[in-house]
């Protein structure tokens, strides 16, 4: 079921799309203007967080405690801020409010845990309101409430972007996850940790909010203790369909494997090589592999997912046309324009659920 107000638009559209979209990493927006085919940026910009709002985000998050209207407040300011997005990304494009057929908004997750509830804030009311367009939200519900985990839905786009090719596609954000197209058949799940440890563990030691080009990593030693201790967790052997997010790999997952005479950076170091080990066990020899996400900055991981997959090539998904740092915002500008269409954007092959199904509300001013 699809929440509609007050729209009747059911053709499909000549007009250009936006996505809105805020990963686990808690950094920003991405904001993306696409074309009808859901096959090139037409405009696209990064909006970061203040520290205040990114503080309040990471309380929240690794907390999972606050008040009702804490709650309710922190939604209204990230629903304003994504607003905000479309229309700073609006204002560096050729186009107008007026031109755009409909916002796909993900929203930022604080709460995710597969088949069960998964919560992202940011309400689509607020955004349609405020820009004055139509605005799709809360996508990831729908898959749910069909026994579903919810995530990862970016596969259906992949394969959408691929257009027939066999090849893999691996989103390195907060959590990794992978895209596997062979023979129009797909296959798609999280792996694990991309980004997620590697900044909070760089943040604790050193205040910083990343590891740039991976520098800190590569100056450290794997420790074959810990590496070993933590890819025995159960999560790397689950079958799919499966899904995490920083609810479960955080610091709190890792202390415990700590003894406390490895250093600071043999542990970065380490975190590193799990990120790239945990999503090569799914790389087949020979595959095609194209690259998105935050985490294709990261000079010292893209390193050794090529010397781990030496006989793989392995770009970015600018060979598919598409910016890396912008999959996923297109991703969800994309899934709008299923929800109008009457279409689903899910894959239950990917996800679990018990059938194809429309996801999210659809939230509309009067015209």
């Amino acid at each position: 079921m699809v929440l509609v107000k007050n729209t009747n638009s059911v053709m499909a559209s000549t007009n250009p799309y936006i996505g809105l979209m805020a990963g686990t990493s808690l950094d920003g927006v991405d904001a993306a203007i696409i074309n009808p085919d859901a096959n090139k940026l037409l405009a696209q910009a990064y909006f970061p967080y203040g520290n205040e709002l990114k503080q309040q985000l990471k309380t929240l998050i690794q907390t999972g405690q606050t008040h009702l209207k804490n709650l309710a407040d922190i939604d209204t300011q990230v629903a304003y801020f994504f607003a905000d997005a479309a229309q700073a990304v609006l204002a560096k494009s050729n186009f107008s409010a007026s031109d755009i057929k409909a916002i796909g908004s993900h929203g930022q997750s604080i709460f995710h845990q597969g088949v069960l509830y998964s919560m992202q804030i940011g309400h689509g009311a607020i955004i349609a309101e405020k820009t004055g367009i139509t605005t799709v939200a809360d996508f990831r519900m729908q898959d749910i409430a069909a026994l579903g985990q919810g995530a990862p839905l970016t596969p259906f786009y992949h394969q959408h972007l691929l257009n027939g090719k066999n090849a893999i596609i691996v989103n390195l954000g907060g959590i990794a996850n992978i895209t596997i197209v062979k023979n129009a058949k797909v296959v798609g799940f999280d792996s694990g940790p991309a980004n997620t440890l590697l900044d909070n563990w760089i943040a604790k030691c050193k205040r910083l909010d990343y590891d740039r080009n991976g520098a800190w990593a590569r100056s450290g030693s794997v420790d074959k203790r810990l590496l070993e201790a933590l890819l025995a967790d159960d999560y790397f052997q689950k079958p799919a369909p499966k899904s995490t997010g920083p609810e479960y790999f955080n610091l709190s997952w890792l202390a415990p494997h700590l003894t406390g005479d490895e250093t600071d950076a043999d542990v970065q170091r380490t975190l590193a090589e799990l990120t790239a080990m945990s999503i090569s066990q799914h790389i087949t020899k020979g595959a095609r592999v194209y690259l998105c996400g935050g985490g294709v900055h990261n000079l010292f991981l893209l390193e050794r997912l090529n010397y781990l997959n030496s006989h793989n090539k392995i770009t970015t998904t600018a060979d598919l046309g598409i910016h890396p740092d912008f999959v996923e915002a297109a991703a969800f500008a994309f899934f709008a324009q299923q929800t109008l269409l009457g279409k689903p954007s899910n894959l239950p092959t990917v996800t679990g659920a018990k059938g194809f199904r429309i996801l999210g509300a659809i939230y509309q001013t009067v015209q």
